[in-house]
Parts: structure tokens; sequence; C-alpha cells
């Protein structure tokens, strides 16, 4: 089974690797499944995860928009 450890890792190889490609809206993308998975741990009242996807959410969000400014 699939562990949220494991689902963060993904993540955030992922983060990296759609910001190293320059794809926008893979990022946009990321960050809108990361905003589903912080809505799952909120209800879930698990603060840890929120609080790391929510992390997530914000690096993939900050990694699109300096690809967007670079461009």
């Amino acid at each position: 089974m699939l562990t949220i450890d494991q689902i963060r890792t993904y993540c955030e190889h992922s983060l990296a690797a759609k910001f190293l490609a320059g794809d926008r809206e893979g990022l946009r993308r990321l960050q809108l499944a990361l905003g589903v998975l912080m809505d799952a741990a909120q209800a879930a009242g698990d603060h840890t995860t929120y609080a790391h996807f929510r992390s997530l959410a914000a690096k993939a969000a900050d990694k699109r928009e300096a690809l967007e400014n670079g461009s």
C-alpha cells in the first residue's frame, strides 16, 4: 500500500523535475493535486501532513511563478 511518505517524496521529485523541464502546466496540476491532499489531511485531522502538503503546494506555486516571470 502506498504511504503518505511515498506520496510526499513523489511530489517533491515531481516538483523538481517539472521545474527543471520548464513545465508550467505540470506545476499547476501538481499544485491542484496537493490542494486535494491538503484537504484530505485536514479532514482527517492530520495537521502535520496538512502543513507539509501546504508547503509543497506553495513551492509549486513559487516555481511556476518563477518560470512565468523568467519567460
